[in-house]
C-alpha cells in the first residue's frame, strides 16, 4: 500500500512539474517600427506600387492590395485578424479615435524599448541606439527577483540592442540578441542545427539578425526550458523600412504574423501554458507617412504614434477598439506587472496605470486631416519655356530662411525640382522658382517630402512649412486651383547624412510622387 502510494505520488508530482504551477505566463511580441496604418489598413496605396519603393508592383499589389483596408489588413497579417482580433483587444487605430504613442521625444528604438520596460521616458539618459546597459530598472528585472519567476525569465531579440534596455545581465536573466547563440538551459540538435545556420550564414545586418533565427531561438528554447516570461522582439520591419523596401517591410511583417501564430499555437497546445498565457504586442515606436515611411525621429511627423494589443488569459474580448485612450508607451511597464501579479515602480518613483482599454481621455491634436488652404485663382504669366529656375548654395544650414542671405554658387535652368546633380554631399541648399501649370480647376493635395527642412510657395503663399534638420518627413495640404499657372517656388536645404526632395501633386486624375516636368515653366 505504501508503495502505491509513493508511486502515485510521484506520478502526480510529475505532472504538476509538466505543468509548471499555477503563476501567470507572459508572451511579449514586439515588432520594431511597425506602423499602426499597415496594422490596421494594410499595405499602403502610395507604396505598394510604386517601383522606386517596390521590386515587383504587380507581385505586390497581387499579395497585399485589396479593395478594402479590412481586406488588406487580413492578407497582410491573417493571425492577427481572424484569432489575436477575436481573444483580446486592439488599440491605436488613430482612424477610429484610438490614441497609442510614446512619451519620450526620440522616437527612435532604445528610448522607445526603455519606456516601453522602464515605465517612464528617461530623455535626459536615454539618448541613443548604442548597445550599453540602460541606466534604468526595467520590470523584467523585478520580475526576475519573484521567487514565482526566478529563473524563468527570457529574452530573444534581432536588434543588438535589445536586452540591454531591459539589462538582463544585470537581472540575472538570460538574452540573446543580434548573432549571438541560444542562451537555453537545455540544449538540443535543433538549437544546435540553428545556431549552426546562423554561424554560416551572412551577416547581412551587422548589428541585427533576420527575424527567422530569433523565432526559431525562442519557439525551441520554450519547448526545453518552459520559461514563464518570454519576450521575443522582431526587428526586420524597421530595417527593410531604412533600407526603402517597402515590399519586403510588407514581407517581414507578414512572416513575423505567422511566426508568432506558430508561437501561440504551440503555447495554447502545451500543458504548461496552455489556458494560463496572456500575450501582448506592441512596438517601439511609429515612422513616417507615404515616402516619410523610411524614417522615424522627433523630425518626422507621425514615429510618436504606436499601437498595442493584448489578447489570451484574463484580457478582454473587445476586438478592435475605437475612441479610447489616449495611451502610453510607459503603461507597457505597468501592464507586464499587473499581468505577473508584481509590484512595480519605475526609477522615477512615479507608477503608471496599467493599460485599460475602456479608458476615454481627453484626446491629443491628431495630423489626420489634410489642412485647406483655401482657393488659388490662376495668375497672369508668360511662360518663357520649360523647367524651373534655381539657385544653388552651400554651406552650414539649419534653416531654409538662411539660403536667401548666403551666397549663389550655382544658378540655371533644371526641368524639375532636383536635387540629385548638387555639388555637395551635404550642407547645400537649393532655391526653386517656376510656374505650375494646373490642367483642370478643382482641389488638389500638394506633398512634400524631405530630408532636411524645406518649404513651398503657392502663389507667393506659404503652404508646406517643413523646415527644419531632419530625416525624412512628409507633410501635405489641400488647394483648389484654377487651371492655369501658379507661380511655384521650392526652398530647400540639406544638413548632414540623408538627403530627399519630393514635391507631389494628387488630384483631379493626377497622382505624381514628383511633380513632372510637362507641368513645370518658367518666366
Amino acid at each position: 500500500m505504501r508503495l502505491k502510494f509513493f508511486s502515485l505520488l510521484l506520478v502526480l508530482t510529475g505532472i504538476l512539474s509538466s505543468c509548471g504551477g499555477n503563476e501567470p505566463r507572459l508572451v511579449i511580441f514586439t515588432y520594431d517600427g511597425l506602423r499602426w496604418q499597415e496594422l490596421y489598413t494594410g499595405a499602403d496605396s502610395s507604396l505598394v506600387g510604386n517601383p522606386r519603393y517596390v521590386d515587383n508592383p504587380d507581385l505586390m499589389k497581387a499579395k497585399y492590395w485589396r479593395d478594402t483596408p479590412e481586406e488588406r489588413r487580413s492578407v497582410l497579417l491573417p493571425f492577427t485578424w481572424s484569432y489575436i482580433e477575436s481573444n483580446g483587444y486592439m488599440l491605436g487605430n488613430r482612424l477610429k479615435g484610438s490614441q497609442f504613442q510614446v512619451a519620450n521625444s526620440m522616437s527612435f528604438s532604445y528610448p522607445g524599448y526603455s519606456e516601453m520596460f522602464c515605465g517612464w521616458a528617461d530623455d535626459e539618459r536615454v539618448d541613443s541606439n548604442n548597445p550599453v546597459p540602460n541606466p534604468n530598472t526595467s520590470v523584467l528585472e523585478v520580475v526576475n527577483k519573484d521567487p514565482r519567476y526566478k529563473g524563468s525569465v527570457m529574452v530573444y531579440g534581432s536588434w543588438e540592442s535589445i536586452r540591454y534596455a531591459v539589462n538582463n545581465d544585470r537581472g540575472g536573466f538570460p538574452g540573446s540578441v543580434s548573432y549571438e547563440p541560444d542562451v537555453a538551459a537545455h540544449k538540443s540538435p535543433e538549437l544546435d542545427l540553428i545556431n549552426k545556420m546562423q554561424e554560416v550564414m551572412p551577416h547581412y545586418w551587422g548589428e541585427e539578425r533576420f527575424d527567422a533565427f530569433t523565432y526559431a531561438y525562442a519557439l525551441e528554447t520554450m519547448k526545453k526550458d518552459h520559461p514563464k516570461v518570454m519576450w521575443v522582439a522582431f526587428g526586420d520591419t524597421d530595417e527593410w523600412a531604412h533600407a526603402g523596401k517597402y515590399d519586403f517591410y510588407l514581407e517581414a511583417a507578414h512572416g513575423a504574423d505567422d511566426m508568432i501564430r506558430q508561437i501561440v499555437e504551440f503555447c495554447e497546445s502545451d500543458p504548461f501554458y496552455k489556458g494560463k498565457t496572456t500575450y501582448l504586442m506592441t512596438t517601439d515606436h511609429g515612422r513616417g507617412k507615404k515616402s516619410g515611411f523610411t524614417s522615424h525621429s522627433s523630425g518626422t511627423s507621425g514615429s510618436e504614434n504606436t499601437w498595442m494589443i493584448a489578447f489570451g488569459k484574463g484580457v478582454k474580448r473587445l476586438g478592435e477598439t475605437s475612441g479610447n485612450g489616449p495611451y502610453y508607451t510607459y503603461q507597457v511597464a505597468s501592464t507586464v506587472a499587473d499581468i505577473l501579479e508584481v509590484d512595480f515602480t519605475p526609477d522615477n518613483g512615479e507608477k503608471q496605470p496599467p493599460v485599460d482599454p475602456e479608458f476615454k481621455g481627453e484626446p491629443l491634436p491628431d495630423d489626420l486631416n489634410i489642412q485647406d488652404m483655401g482657393y488659388f485663382h490662376e495668375v497672369t504669366a508668360t511662360p518663357r519655356g520649360a523647367g524651373v529656375r534655381y539657385r544653388y548654395y552651400e554651406g552650414p544650414f539649419v534653416s531654409v530662411d538662411e539660403l536667401l542671405k548666403a551666397r549663389v554658387v550655382e544658378s540655371g535652368i533644371k526641368e524639375d525640382l532636383s536635387i540629385d546633380n548638387a555639388r555637395a554631399e551635404d550642407h547645400f541648399g537649393y532655391d526653386f522658382q517656376g510656374l505650375l501649370k494646373i490642367p483642370v480647376s478643382g482641389r488638389y493635395v500638394i506633398s512634400l517630402s524631405s530630408d532636411d527642412g524645406s518649404k513651398v510657395f503657392i502663389d507667393d503663399k506659404l503652404v508646406i512649412d517643413n523646415d527644419g534638420s531632419h530625416s525624412t518627413n512628409v507633410m501635405e495640404v489641400s488647394l483648389a486651383m484654377d487651371a492655369g499657372y501658379h507661380r511655384l517656388q521650392v526652398l530647400y536645404f540639406e544638413d548632414y547624412e540623408g538627403e530627399a526632395l519630393e514635391v507631389g501633386i494628387e488630384g483631379c486624375g493626377l497622382s505624381f510622387d514628383n511633380i513632372p516636368a510637362s507641368m513645370l515653366f518658367h518666366e
